[in-house]
């Protein structure tokens, strides 16, 4: 073939932030398709959901919209070797084909479950299992059985005894860490060695070596460190820090008429090195051995359950590929053989992860230098590898090049952010990172502007530098906030809302932190059990003292989304919070109110993502791989934690681990190896850091403002520097629509789902069209993007709201209805080039209006109507041309209208 001519089938990119990532991926897999490889023989795997959905569709809009984006076009010629002319001839069927086949466009955990599921008899394991992640307690006690059941209680408590009391809460870490990587272990059980005479010889040399400085009449500093005491304390002295102690000047003088000081002194070090490499290795063997009944009870409990965890996904698809099944019998169960492998965000992959795609890519390239078509492709950038306390491993990025002779090319272009942003970037990462290659910045890049404000007042500094940023205009949804961690995000939220700032909370905090849920469910365990304390945080939300609230209509036997059901509608606490639906979705399971307390507290349940309106506030964890117009990074708010694991791992050139490490204190002073081992560690570290910190300052397009604590900064690390680059003010927006809306009105709720609750609610709809056009309207406004990946969560959450007053066949049509609109050709060109605004309040001439949507270009407006049916079309028109009027009189731009009917069967716009 060739188009192959112009393909390089074996590559790499080291794609910096904003460099195209996502561009040169669906390049690569487009080209792979006019090139006639069928879309069943290629493998496209990144880590989550929503990269695995925007991959998709990113596809699949580029191969619809082949003829519209001439760089594309252009770049797939230059991959395939054919005209502009002869891919957009062979575009229909190409597009046919993709989306006949059987795409295999995935998360790297849903390919594995999808092997395991397909072997998993092989290794006794019913592949009708579910995936779900088990509470740590639950854990816990299935182990604790285990060792009851073996009569191995004795084992767990010497290991109890052995190790520091502060550690000992660290177990079921330890034996977490232990079961991620278990296939890589390779540890030899050992007995236990007594060490008692051991103790007594070491005791003999102390007390030898403390008479002879005695008798030396050395300083009194110099004898204490070693006077009696136990070997334990002795082993901790700092005095051991010195190689020889003729590099102490506590013992110069001594030194000199008692040299064999220096000889007692080289003998205790090697009595306490041999002493603390038995210690060390009477503690793992005692690790170990709990950590087998810890595996057992996991492997006993996932096959008798048929609930398996993401690490027990990985252990058992190990078990498979490497010990029960060939790869002909893989390719015959998956009913498929993967030619093509592109992988995203391959920085963050670990190295089990890897090893089960080894034999994958193996087998292509085996096949190198025969007449079939294979490839191979990979994507990442080390800078921003976050998740090497998951198991990513930056390094393998490299290391898979250097195996397999795979070409890396740099992609350093920088399509994001404003030149000032990139410049700063560049100068704080440049001297600290190691083999930093500095971005440039794209061709017409605006300035943009970079602040760094040093302060003790974190949280009030960002907040005052929120409400700047307002106060030239700026939309709140175009400002982000990225915190260090979930209770950081949970402080800030907290404040913001005391200064009227609206935020949307998208940490991965789970739903029982959120402080207005949790007030919510501390006001049904008042009405529960009576203590005050549980309704100050609900009256404090309210502003309102609950000292004289009726409390007669509250019944301990009611259910538990009855009582909320009753507290939302009492107080107007809905406010259009989804996470309020998300709650009592939770609380409809429950027919108990002290069961569902005691749940609530023990859940982990999703934050919802539905809130409509505010500035983000996330994890720079969470903030990976999106931008946001204007950012504020804020500082640790507490010290920074020691969260150092006990034990360290030593890889071999196998990526297999050749050597496990007890971390110890002061063990550096006498074993080398452990010494170089825990400096590694600490190197790793330190470019973890630096990385989270790359990926925090790299998420802004327009501004970024740093506000960084006057001592013990994160950022101190890059020496950064109170500065400011770039004017603020060239933001100001002009005669601003954003400032011209009205605060939404509070929201009644009136349906939340498929519960027979009681309500007092005087609203009745009786009419069903009513009542389908407002579920179709809310479905759009639940939408989080216009891409097919947002429907499901929408459809969730029109459900929770109108569920019980919908039959399915309802449901489905506004799904269909839904569908049919984010296929729509004409619809995907309205939202080009478009800032997009979803049910935006205004207040035009003493009224206040709702458009369903407002689609903001640089030189005009579009104000667009939903309709579920064309009847009173005039009316319609009517409304959209006030709409029109209001838009244009406000922000003295051109403004036209559109009406877009959701048909059954069809989508018509009306141009108005």
């Amino acid at each position: 073939m060739s188009a192959e001519m112009n393909f390089q089938p074996f590559l790499a990119y080291s794609a910096s932030a904003g460099s195209g990532k996502t561009f040169a991926l669906a390049v690569r897999y487009v080209s792979l398709l006019f090139m006639g490889v069928d879309a069943s023989h290629i493998l496209a795997a990144t880590f989550t959901n929503k990269a695995a959905s925007e991959m998709r569709e990113r596809v699949l809009e580029s191969l619809q919209n082949l003829g519209d984006n001439g760089v594309f076009l252009e770049e797939i010629s230059k991959q395939t070797g054919l005209s502009a002319s002869e891919l957009l001839q062979k575009k229909s069927v190409v597009l046919k084909n993709f989306i006949t086949s059987n795409a295999h466009i995935v998360t790297i955990d849903s390919f594995f479950t999808s092997i395991l599921k397909s072997a998993s008899l092989q290794i006794g394991l019913e592949p009708d299992f579910v995936t779900k992640e088990r509470s740590a307690i639950e854990i816990e006690e299935e182990f604790l059985l285990e060792v009851v059941a073996s009569s191995d209680i004795y084992s767990l408590v010497e290991l109890a005894l052995d190790i520091e009391d502060k550690r000992f809460a660290k177990i079921f870490d330890i034996m977490q860490e232990f079961y991620k990587i278990d296939p890589l272990l390779n540890y030899t059980d050992t007995q236990t060695l007594d060490v008692s005479s051991l103790e007594a010889q070491i005791q003999s040399v102390s007390a030898q070596l403390y008479q002879t400085l005695i008798e030396a009449k050395a300083s009194k500093s110099a004898i204490d460190n070693f006077a009696p005491t136990s070997v334990k304390e002795l082993f901790l002295k700092s005095v051991f820090k010195k190689e020889s102690l003729y590099d102490h000047r506590y013992y110069t003088k001594a030194l000199k008429t008692h040299p064999q000081i220096e000889d007692i002194y080289q003998e205790l070090k090697k009595l306490l090195s041999q002493w603390i490499h038995i210690k060390e290795a009477n503690i793992l063997s005692k690790l170990f051995a709990n950590y087998t009944h810890y595996k057992n009870a996991i492997i006993a409990n996932a096959k008798a359950e048929g609930v398996l965890s993401f690490d027990d996904i990985t252990y058992f698809t190990y078990r498979v590929l490497y010990e029960a099944i060939s790869k002909e019998f893989l390719y015959f169960k998956i009913d498929t053989q993967f030619k093509h492998i592109l992988l995203d965000e391959f920085q963050d992959t670990s190295t089990l992860q890897y090893l089960l795609l080894k034999p994958l890519i193996d087998e292509i390239f085996a096949g190198v230098g025969q007449s079939e078509f294979r490839s191979f492709f990979y994507v990442g950038d080390k800078k921003q590898s976050l998740y090497r306390f998951r198991g990513g491993v930056e390094e393998l990025f490299d290391n898979v090049a250097q195996t397999y002779g795979i070409k890396v090319l740099p992609m350093d272009t920088n399509y994001r952010s404003a030149r000032h942003i990139v410049e700063q970037v560049n100068e704080w990462f440049s001297p600290h990172m190691q083999d930093y290659t500095p971005q440039k910045s794209k061709d017409g890049a605006i300035d943009g502007y970079v602040e760094v404000v040093d302060t003790q007042e974190v949280l009030q500094d960002a907040i005052s530098k929120a409400k700047e940023l307002l106060d030239l205009g700026i939309d709140i949804n175009d400002i982000a906030f990225l915190v260090s961690t979930n209770k950081d995000g949970q402080q800030l939220q907290e404040e913001c809302f005391k200064a009227g700032i609206d935020t949307q909370l998208k940490t991965t905090s789970s739903l029982k932190n959120l402080p207005k849920i949790a007030s919510l469910v501390a006001m049904v365990e008042y009405l529960v059990y009576g203590y005050d304390i549980d309704k100050k945080a609900f009256e404090s939300r309210l502003d309102i003292s609950l000292d004289r609230l009726d409390t007669r209509w509250f019944d301990i036997s009611m259910k538990p989304i009855e009582v909320l059901d009753k507290l939302i509608r009492e107080f107007g606490y809905y406010d259009s919070d989804a996470n309020i639906l998300t709650l009592l979705e939770y609380a409809s399971s429950f027919d108990s109110l002290t069961t569902f307390l005691e749940e609530f507290y023990d859940s982990s349940i999703e934050i919802a993502s539905h809130t409509q309106n505010g500035a983000k506030i996330m994890t720079i964890h969470g903030s990976k791989g999106l931008e946001f117009d204007f950012v504020i990074v804020l500082d640790k708010l507490g010290r920074p934690s020691n969260n150092s694991s006990v034990v360290l791992f030593e890889y071999d050139t196998n990526l297999r681990v050749k050597d496990i490490a007890y971390r110890q204190k002061n063990k550096e002073f006498f074993d080398e190896k452990y010494a170089n081992l825990l400096a590694h560690n600490k190197k790793l570290s330190h470019k973890d850091t630096l990385n989270v910190l790359y990926v925090a300052f790299t998420r802004a397009v327009k501004g970024m403002i740093v506000v960084k604590k006057s001592k013990e900064s994160l950022f101190d690390i890059i020496g950064i520097k109170p500065m400011v680059l770039g004017e603020l003010s060239s933001f100001v927006v002009t005669k601003s629509l954003t400032n011209n809306y009205a605060k939404p009105l509070k929201a009644h709720i009136d349906y939340y789902g498929k519960q027979n609750v009681h309500t007092t609610s005087n609203t009745e709809i009786t009419n069903d069209a009513i009542v389908f056009g407002n579920a179709l309207h809310y479905t759009l406004q639940m939408l989080l993007t216009f891409h097919h990946g947002s429907i499901d969560e929408a459809l969730s959450a029109m459900y929770y709201k109108y569920g019980n007053i919908l039959d399915e066949s309802k449901v489905s049509d506004i799904k269909y209805r839904v569908e049919m609109l984010l296929l729509n050709e004409e619809f995907i060109s309205l939202l080009k080039d478009a800032k997009i605004y979803k049910e935006q309040p205004l207040s035009f001439e003493g009224e206040i209006k709702q458009v369903d949507l407002l689609l903001e270009y640089e030189d005009k407006y579009i104000v667009v109507d939903y309709k579920s049916s064309m009847q009173d079309m005039m009316k319609h028109k009517r409304q959209v041309s006030h709409y029109k009027k209001a838009i244009s009189d406000i922000t003295q731009k051109p403004t036209s209208g559109v009406v877009i009917y959701l048909l059954e069967g069809q989508v018509d716009i009306v141009h108005i």
